[in-house]
């Protein structure tokens, strides 16, 4: 080993050249001349030797020149060295080729090339080579002149996280050192060994286990840390849960760091973000870790957290640690009642509810706020309708807070002001509800104030209703009982049966009596025989408790001072225990009716699509009426309108033709007949335009007023129809969303068309005589005629009046009527587009209402099939919530 240090470092020539004075060139040239004087002479060394001198003075050609010829076992470290000079004179090429080229079994050898080759890597800027080489070094021989140092620095700088978490793993596994395995949870807190699966680091953590328990305990804190939140985060506990089984020997550290963690990642788990499936496959091994790392007098929270899960899923922990755990919480240790867990469960539990919409109610915030007040006990109230209850409670409080025998729970609190609040309930299990509230009176009293008290009470108990009232809803909220009984018929079979179902439910719960009516027994001496056999009768069920006789109607300082004492002596200040006690079944109630409300939600989802659905049904419904409604409505005012229309066109048929058949007694002797076909043709257009002007326009209109005063009137009969039809889909709605009303402008708007068209008619000329017919022309040929030849004129008379009487007007009317009702015609044509304008409101109030119940349908089906995909992991986080109750009820049972 010492000749190849010295080869490593190029001082071989040391071992042929020791210092003597001379200087080493001229010794070895000297050994050289007597080597080749000898006949079998091998100089291979003494070159060597003369190489390393050359390099170390910087004569490299000299000196590979001299390692060129190297035959002997030095071949591999002469090319070694070759390489290293190629590098001193920058040609890299070369050296690497060289090195490369080297064959050996030396290891230092190896490791030389092996850094130079990683120098070299280095200078080419080749990470990746340079990357190879170091680790090669390191794998060779970590101890090798720091080299395991020197490629942390590497990596380090280079940022090459993963192989410096490789590196500081192994040395930490083969060293043991602590400065490597500080080094390691420096790159762990950095966050640098996400990538690494977490059983990589078994070894590690087994090798720290057994040379420093502290640095485990701190190595897998910071693995813990590290993964958290990450994919890998469930194979970690999986995997830290196996390692932790796996270790032998007893240690004496105590493990209260990875303790804490164990209980905080517990609450996490628990917390509703993982499957029951993914927790069974992680909790029984991890809460058996939690539980033998635990010291003995802090163990009840993970003895509690065993037990809890192997009664939700008994046989998946062994009855070992089961046996172990409940001998720990049986211990009765002296430690905190659990209220702050309990508490911290609450706000879980509630704030879980309102990510999942479904709200526990304000009874329960009330409650658990109450129950948390240590310093103020709660007497519940209770007793017979008969029994004078509320007259009591008025009396020791001087006022008249209750009346008589009210059916709503009462909450008396002492408060500075006087102040009335209400409290709504929570759901029962099953679907059943409770009162759907309960009254907070707060009032000014000494007697409250004097006994640090809430007095809570409760409806009249009446066997009729088989003796359950709201009592049973706030048993776990008082600290003890007062039940008031009647002198005139005391502690009866129903009161009793009543009581025994009470202690049933609340065995801890103190119950003691208070004998009211008293000033209602005749005697002194016979209020003391009531009073004993009534004590006596007691004694037989409640053997502990106390009776106090009592008048509500007598007022007496001296009766209210025994009261004072017997309520001191009898009822004991809130403990501690019994608060979380019933703070756990406020919680586990919570829990039950969260699923309750769940399904019922559900319930409510599947009654609103199936209504929602039968309201598309009735909508759809409505939208053909208003189709029917509509064409039925349009047929009968365009038929109203068609008809008024026709009855002037008839009109006009009889009258033009008779008025144009009039005018032949217009043609005299003394008619200029070269003329009198246009006097004719005029007189014949100015009577049409006063027929139409004076006659015509003038009925038509009246006639079209009629019609719209008509349509209107139908049209509200049709708007009366949808004002009902509103009503009836608001009343559905219970809310209103559908106003039908219809646009009564197009009434309006005809009018205005109506007065329009009927205010006059253009009519332009038309040529009713002088058309080219051969009888115009024999007339108007015979008259230019007979004027010339001044023949007698009756002939023309008798032959015109004819023309004119029997002429064929039919054609002439028809072009006179269908000019004059063409705007009529075009309006008769917008009938059908007003009215469907009229029931356009209508038609679109109740499509979009259809719309927006359809989509309300889509949403609710959604989140209905949302919810049931989902209804298991609902389930699976109340279980898990339960999971930690059982934990608390456990924790409680080793204070009690």
């Amino acid at each position: 080993m010492t000749a190849e240090t010295k080869l490593s470092k190029k001082t071989f020539y040391e071992l042929l050249a020791p210092e003597s004075g001379e200087h080493p060139v001229q010794v070895l040239g000297s050994l050289l001349l007597d080597e080749h004087q000898k006949e079998d002479g091998d100089a291979s060394d003494i070159r060597f030797a003369q190489g390393e001198v050359y390099f170390h003075h910087k004569d490299y050609e000299a000196a590979i020149f001299k390692w060129e010829h190297i035959t002997s076992e030095l071949d591999q470290w002469a090319r070694k060295n070759m390489a290293d000079a190629y590098m001193e004179l920058g040609m890299e090429a070369a050296a690497l080729d060289l090195y490369k080229s080297i064959e050996t079994d030396s290891l230092v050898l190896k490791i030389e090339v092996a850094l130079q080759l990683f120098s070299l890597y280095l200078q080419q800027e080749k990470q990746d080579a340079a990357v190879l080489s170091i680790k090669k070094a390191v794998a060779l021989d970590p101890d090798y002149q720091n080299i395991a140092l020197i490629a942390r620095a590497f990596f380090e700088e280079h940022q090459d996280w993963e192989n410096a978490v490789e590196l500081a793993a192994n040395e930490t596994i083969r060293t043991q050192s602590l400065d490597w395995a500080e080094v390691l949870q420096a790159y762990i807190t950095n966050g640098y060994t996400n990538r690494f699966e977490p059983s990589y680091f078994n070894e590690v953590l087994a090798a720290m286990y057994h040379v420093s328990p502290p640095h485990f305990e701190e190595l897998v804190l910071s693995l813990w840390h590290s993964y958290e939140g990450q994919p890998s985060y469930m194979p970690w506990l999986m995997n830290v849960n196996n390692v932790y089984q796996s270790l032998d020997g007893e240690q004496s550290h105590s493990w209260r760091k990875l303790s804490k963690r164990h209980e905080e990642t517990y609450l996490q788990l628990t917390g509703g973000a993982y499957s029951v499936k993914e927790l069974s496959k992680v909790l029984p091994g991890f809460l058996v870790n939690w539980l033998s790392m635990s010291e003995a007098n802090h163990a009840i929270l993970s003895a509690a957290a065993v037990l809890a899960w192997n009664d939700l899923f008994p046989e998946s922990i062994s009855a070992e640690q089961v046996y172990r755990a409940e001998n720990l919480v049986s211990w009765k240790q002296n430690i905190t009642a659990g209220l702050e867990e309990s508490l911290e469960l609450f706000d879980s539990v509630k704030r879980w509810s309102l990510e999942n919409e479904v709200e526990i109610g304000d009874q329960s915030n009330w409650m658990v706020q109450e129950l948390l007040d240590l310093h103020t006990r709660h007497l519940l109230v209770a007793g017979a309708a008969s029994s004078g209850k509320s007259s009591f409670i008025n009396s020791v409080l001087d006022e008249p807070v209750l009346g008589e025998e009210s059916s709503t729970v009462v909450i008396v609190r002492e408060h500075p002001e006087t102040e009335i609040s209400e409290v709504k309930a929570i759901r029962e299990p099953g679907g059943l509800t409770a009162n759907d509230r309960f009254i907070e009176y707060r009032l000014p009293s000494e007697f409250l104030s004097r006994h640090g008290m809430t007095m809570i009470d409760s409806p009249g108990f009446n066997s009729r209703l088989g003796g359950r009232n709201e009592v049973h809803h706030y048993i776990n909220l008082a600290d003890s009982m007062l039940f008031i009984l009647s002198a005139n018929a005391p502690f009866t079979a129903q009161e009793s049966e009543f009581l025994l179902r009470i202690r049933d439910l609340a065995p801890d719960m103190p119950i003691h009596f208070l004998l009211n009516k008293m000033d209602t027994v005749y005697g002194e001496e016979e209020a003391n025989r009531v009073l004993l056999d009534t004590e006596e009768r007691i004694h037989t069920v409640f053997p502990e408790a106390k009776v106090f006789a009592y008048s509500s109607h007598y007022k007496s300082s001296r009766q209210l001072e025994l009261f004072d004492d017997f309520i001191e002596k009898n009822f004991s200040p809130a403990r501690l225990d019994d608060r979380v006690a019933k703070l756990l079944f406020v919680i586990r109630t919570t829990i039950t009716n969260l699923l309750d409300t769940r399904l019922e939600h559900e319930r409510s989802l599947e009654k609103s699509i199936v209504w929602n659905e039968d309201m598309v049904s009735k909508l759809n419904g409505a939208i053909h009426q208003l189709e029917d409604l509509e064409k039925e409505k349009t047929v009968e005012i365009r038929r109203y309108f068609h008809t008024v229309k026709e009855e002037i066109r008839q009109d006009m048929r009889v009258k033009i033709p008779e008025m144009l058949r009039s005018c032949a007694k217009l043609v005299r002797e003394d008619s200029d007949f070269g003329k009198i076909h246009l006097q004719l043709n005029e007189e014949m257009n100015s009577r049409i335009k006063i027929y139409i002007d004076d006659t015509v326009l003038p009925m038509y209109r009246d006639s079209l007023h009629e019609w719209i005063s008509s349509s209107h009137d139908e049209l509200k009969v049709s708007q009366a129809h949808l004002d009902e039809m509103s009503s009836g889909f608001n009343k559905l709605f219970e809310s209103d969303r559908v106003e039908l009303s219809c646009d009564f402008k197009i009434a309006d708007d005809w009018r205005r068309d109506v007065q329009r068209m009927t205010s006059g008619f253009q009519l332009d000329e038309v040529n009713i005589l002088m058309r080219h017919t051969p009888s115009q022309l024999l007339l108007k040929s015979a008259g230019k005629l007979i004027n010339a030849i001044a023949q007698n004129k009756t002939m023309m008379v008798n032959r015109y009046t004819q023309y004119i009487e029997n002429e064929d007007y039919s054609e002439l009317t028809e072009d006179i009527i269908s000019k004059f009702l063409l705007p009529f015609d075009v309006f008769e044509k917008g009938i059908d587009r007003d009215v469907t304008i009229f029931f356009s409101h209508p038609f679109s109030v109740l499509k979009q209402t259809v719309e927006e119940t359809h989509t309300a349908i889509s949403a609710k089906q959604s989140k209905l099939l949302d919810m049931k995909n989902h209804l298991s992991t609902f389930k699976e986080s109340l279980t898990l919530f339960e999971l930690r109750l059982r934990q608390y009820e456990w924790m409680l049972l080793g204070t009690r």
